[in-house]
């Protein structure tokens, strides 16, 4: 663990439940979906936690104060609702991801952390892969924390 990412450790960022743009004419299945996006969910969160780049709040914690929300829409377009969640939850830093399919071949992870307390983008990265199967959608999200864990140690 680089020197900087341990002592990141203290500030808590909220993992917030990533969603997905399904822009093919028949779409993998909603509960399938929802299988695959709380499975990425909780491997980033948990991936983040334990390579010590941040403390990671609780995803029962996140996940409950989202569904207290009911925001009827998607969390990266709801207008700053991001900051109201991590607020709730005492985050310091807040992460949105989505997964945007363009078909069942051609995916995009998008992902921004923010600063709760300035309220302003820290980093807004977006991730190509290929396939539409957990190995390929956990594959892109190692990639993103390792590219995260450098970011952050500079």
């Amino acid at each position: 663990m680089p020197g900087s990412a341990t002592a990141l450790q203290s500030e808590r960022l909220v993992v917030l439940p990533f969603e997905i743009v399904d822009n093919t004419p028949v779409s993998g299945g909603e509960d399938r979906n929802e299988k695959m996006l709380d499975k990425l969910t909780n491997f980033i969160a948990e991936t983040i936690d334990n390579e010590g780049i941040f403390k990671v709040v609780s995803q029962s914690q996140v996940n409950q104060a989202v569904d207290d929300a009911q925001l009827g829409t998607y969390i990266h377009t709801c207008n700053q609702c991001e900051y109201d969640l991590a607020k709730k939850v005492q985050g310091d830093k807040v992460m949105i991801g989505w997964i945007y399919k363009m078909s069942i071949l051609v995916l995009t992870m998008h992902i921004e952390i923010k600063d709760v307390e300035n309220e302003r983008t820290l980093i807004s990265k977006a991730y190509d892969f290929r396939g539409d199967n957990e190995k390929a959608w956990l594959r892109a999200a190692r990639y993103m924390v390792r590219d995260l864990e450098k970011m952050m140690a500079k």
